[in-house]
């Protein structure tokens, strides 16, 4: 198994994704997850080639700093739009629908086999109304990850409302829409948040989910909210993890969404702050340089080659 990890390390540490993935030349990771965030101006609010333009400056800026892209996240435009259960040309559901796919162009381009993009959740819906709206969002994207062979994995929630936070409820949906080409990506942390699944644990949850699993988002946390930090920084029980893996045989990156390595100010959900001396703001310490990021970057990959080595599945 190879580890990877995602472009959101270097968030707020520099402006543009392509920065982001250039901050990887200096680190161990050749291998990187793209994360297409919500606020690319590209994929939201661009014209129809602007999408073009950010895949080929992420591409260069991959090549440069001498890594691969091995799987993507799309957009996380995630808030159902009610409305789009009775009308599809609804503006905002359609304005959502194309950034996403856009974002599987993006993956088209640069190869990128394998992108996360999440199931929509509503405090209104029942389970019965969640597998409705979702069989029709994620129809939206199929005719494209048939053309270009590109899988698309839906990821479990955070919470026991969302009636997606176990491995068993992905699986159940999964085998519902039937498409050969949908599948799952696990996060630890979420199911190490959500009530139901931090019972059941990450070994039954992830074997529940079986061949199924085709990505991982790989952090720790205490179980009450999204710290996003490197495992033994928090409570997840990686033997677990490890274990349902390798009983699954599982096919795809060992990939880290662990970007709080080192906090910057802006990470939350909590945020340091700044300090005045003398009518004066003082910044000096208020965030790592980037150079300690980037060897707290090379300790989250030490982790994980601990973690793979330890169960003898560790691929450099």
């Amino acid at each position: 198994m190879k580890l990877s990890s995602s472009t959101g390390d270097f968030s707020f540490y520099v402006n543009s994704v392509h920065e982001k993935v250039a901050c990887f030349r200096d680190t161990k990771f050749r291998y990187i997850n793209l994360e297409q965030t919500s606020n690319i101006s590209e994929l939201l609010d661009g014209g129809e080639d602007d999408w073009k333009h950010f895949a080929d400056a992420c591409g260069n800026a991959a090549a440069e700093a001498g890594v691969e892209f091995v799987l993507s996240h799309a957009p996380c435009l995630h808030n159902a739009v009610l409305p789009a259960m009775e009308n599809r040309d609804d503006e905002t559901y359609r304005y959502n629908v194309r950034a996403i796919r856009r974002s599987l162009e993006v993956c088209h381009v640069l190869g990128i086999p394998r992108i996360v993009i999440h199931a929509c959740t509503h405090k209104s819906f029942t389970e019965e109304m969640f597998y409705a709206y979702n069989r029709m969002f994620y129809s939206e994207f199929m005719d494209l990850a048939e053309a270009y062979g590109i899988v698309i994995m839906t990821e479990n929630w955070d919470n026991d409302a969302s009636h997606f936070s176990t491995g068993k409820q992905m699986r159940d949906f999964i085998d519902a829409v039937g498409h050969p080409l949908f599948a799952a990506c696990w996060d630890t942390a979420h199911g190490n948040i959500a009530a139901s699944s931090r019972e059941l644990g990450q070994y039954r949850n992830i074997l529940a989910l079986g061949d199924k699993l085709k990505g991982l988002h790989i952090s720790d946390n205490f179980g009450d909210s999204h710290h996003h930090s490197w495992p033994f920084a928090g409570i997840i029980n990686f033997d677990q993890v490890m274990q349902a893996l390798i009983d699954v045989d599982y096919d795809g990156y060992f990939n880290f969404e662990a970007s709080y390595t080192l906090l910057h100010q802006k990470n939350p959900p909590y945020h340091r702050q700044p300090w005045e001396y003398r009518g004066e703001a003082v910044t000096g310490l208020l965030n790592p340089p980037i150079y300690l990021k980037q060897k707290a970057v090379d300790l989250l990959y030490d982790i994980g080659e601990y973690l793979l080595t330890s169960y003898h599945c560790f691929e450099a």
